[in-house]
Protein backbone atom coordinates (compact mmCIF):
# COMPACT_ATOMS: atom_id res chain seq x y z
CA UNK A 1 0.00 0.00 0.00
CA UNK A 2 1.11 3.46 -0.64
CA UNK A 3 -0.31 6.32 -0.32
CA UNK A 4 0.15 9.31 -3.30
CA UNK A 5 0.29 12.53 -2.47
CA UNK A 6 -0.04 15.08 -4.69
CA UNK A 7 0.09 18.90 -4.41
CA UNK A 8 -2.74 20.57 -5.45
CA UNK A 9 -2.64 24.05 -6.81
CA UNK A 10 -5.05 26.58 -7.36
CA UNK A 11 -4.95 29.32 -9.67
CA UNK A 12 -5.50 32.75 -8.91
CA UNK A 13 -8.03 34.74 -12.17
CA UNK A 14 -8.05 38.35 -12.86
CA UNK A 15 -11.25 39.41 -11.23
CA UNK A 16 -9.65 38.81 -7.66
CA UNK A 17 -6.99 41.04 -8.51
CA UNK A 18 -9.07 43.54 -9.67
CA UNK A 19 -11.33 43.61 -6.23
CA UNK A 20 -8.37 43.41 -4.34
CA UNK A 21 -7.19 46.92 -6.10
CA UNK A 22 -10.74 48.84 -5.93
CA UNK A 23 -10.98 47.64 -2.22
CA UNK A 24 -7.40 49.22 -1.23
CA UNK A 25 -8.53 52.25 -3.03
CA UNK A 26 -11.47 52.61 -0.81
CA UNK A 27 -9.69 51.56 2.22
CA UNK A 28 -7.21 54.91 1.44
CA UNK A 29 -10.16 57.19 1.50
CA UNK A 30 -11.58 55.94 4.24
CA UNK A 31 -8.18 56.25 5.97
CA UNK A 32 -7.69 59.76 4.65
CA UNK A 33 -11.44 60.52 6.60
CA UNK A 34 -10.09 58.64 9.89
CA UNK A 35 -7.13 60.68 9.95
CA UNK A 36 -8.79 64.27 9.26
CA UNK A 37 -11.50 63.17 11.84
CA UNK A 38 -8.80 62.46 14.00
CA UNK A 39 -6.66 65.72 13.66
CA UNK A 40 -9.81 67.75 14.62
CA UNK A 41 -11.05 65.34 17.57
CA UNK A 42 -7.05 66.29 18.76
CA UNK A 43 -7.38 69.92 17.99
CA UNK A 44 -10.98 70.41 19.82
CA UNK A 45 -9.27 68.52 22.90
CA UNK A 46 -6.17 70.98 22.95
CA UNK A 47 -8.25 73.41 22.78
CA UNK A 48 -10.24 72.35 25.41
CA UNK A 49 -7.69 71.67 27.91
CA UNK A 50 -6.41 75.12 27.40
CA UNK A 51 -9.47 76.41 27.78
CA UNK A 52 -10.11 74.44 31.50
CA UNK A 53 -5.87 75.28 32.67
CA UNK A 54 -6.71 78.89 32.07
CA UNK A 55 -10.08 78.92 34.16
CA UNK A 56 -8.13 76.16 36.81
CA UNK A 57 -5.03 79.36 36.78
CA UNK A 58 -7.53 81.87 37.77
CA UNK A 59 -5.57 84.23 35.98
CA UNK A 60 -8.24 86.78 35.12
CA UNK A 61 -7.76 90.34 33.42
CA UNK A 62 -10.42 92.11 35.31
CA UNK A 63 -10.39 93.98 38.71
CA UNK A 64 -9.35 97.71 39.81
CA UNK A 65 -5.43 97.65 38.73
CA UNK A 66 -5.23 99.43 35.31
CA UNK A 67 -2.09 100.76 33.37
CA UNK A 68 -2.71 104.39 32.12
CA UNK A 69 0.59 104.50 30.56
CA UNK A 70 3.67 102.56 29.64
CA UNK A 71 7.23 103.66 28.14
CA UNK A 72 9.79 101.07 27.14
CA UNK A 73 13.24 102.27 28.19
CA UNK A 74 15.19 99.19 26.43
CA UNK A 75 14.34 95.86 25.58
CA UNK A 76 12.78 93.76 28.26
CA UNK A 77 12.94 97.31 30.28
CA UNK A 78 10.47 100.07 31.10
CA UNK A 79 7.92 102.17 33.73
CA UNK A 80 4.91 102.29 33.86
CA UNK A 81 1.70 104.48 35.06
CA UNK A 82 -0.58 101.93 36.42
CA UNK A 83 -3.87 102.84 38.73
CA UNK A 84 -4.82 100.96 41.37
CA UNK A 85 -8.19 101.91 43.04
CA UNK A 86 -7.67 105.23 43.36
CA UNK A 87 -4.10 106.37 43.80
CA UNK A 88 -1.90 106.14 40.90
CA UNK A 89 2.40 104.77 41.03
CA UNK A 90 4.64 104.68 38.26
CA UNK A 91 6.68 101.27 38.76
CA UNK A 92 9.12 100.01 36.44
CA UNK A 93 9.24 96.60 35.08
CA UNK A 94 12.62 94.50 34.30
CA UNK A 95 14.04 91.36 35.52
CA UNK A 96 11.82 92.44 38.56
CA UNK A 97 8.90 95.37 38.98
CA UNK A 98 9.95 98.01 41.39
CA UNK A 99 7.70 100.72 42.58
CA UNK A 100 9.50 104.14 41.68
CA UNK A 101 7.14 106.41 42.93
CA UNK A 102 3.47 107.57 43.57
CA UNK A 103 2.12 109.97 41.12
CA UNK A 104 1.03 113.31 42.48
CA UNK A 105 -2.23 114.86 41.79
CA UNK A 106 -0.91 116.82 39.08
CA UNK A 107 -0.73 113.87 36.84
CA UNK A 108 -4.42 113.54 37.44
CA UNK A 109 -5.36 116.14 34.49
CA UNK A 110 -3.63 113.89 31.89
CA UNK A 111 -5.50 111.48 29.59
CA UNK A 112 -4.96 107.73 29.50
CA UNK A 113 -4.33 108.98 25.58
CA UNK A 114 -1.56 111.42 25.69
CA UNK A 115 0.51 112.10 23.66
CA UNK A 116 4.36 110.64 23.99
CA UNK A 117 6.07 114.10 24.67
CA UNK A 118 3.24 114.71 27.58
CA UNK A 119 4.26 110.95 28.75
CA UNK A 120 7.51 112.16 29.05
CA UNK A 121 7.23 115.57 30.98
CA UNK A 122 5.05 113.20 33.55
CA UNK A 123 7.60 110.99 33.63
CA UNK A 124 10.14 113.46 34.14
CA UNK A 125 8.43 115.03 36.89
CA UNK A 126 7.52 111.75 39.06
CA UNK A 127 11.44 110.91 38.76
CA UNK A 128 12.14 113.94 40.10
CA UNK A 129 9.62 113.78 43.07
CA UNK A 130 11.48 110.21 43.54
CA UNK A 131 15.00 111.83 43.89
CA UNK A 132 13.46 114.36 46.12
CA UNK A 133 11.91 111.68 48.21
CA UNK A 134 15.20 109.37 48.13
CA UNK A 135 17.26 112.99 49.47
CA UNK A 136 15.07 113.46 51.93
CA UNK A 137 15.09 109.71 53.18
CA UNK A 138 18.46 109.01 53.08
Amino acid sequence: MSIDVTPTVRAVTNSTATSTSFATGTTAAHAIINLVIALVVVVLLIVLLVRFLAKRANVQQRGAIQVIAARQLAPNRSVQVVEVGDKRYLIGVGEDVRMLAEVTDSYESLSPDVDKASFGQALGSALAELRRNQHRDG
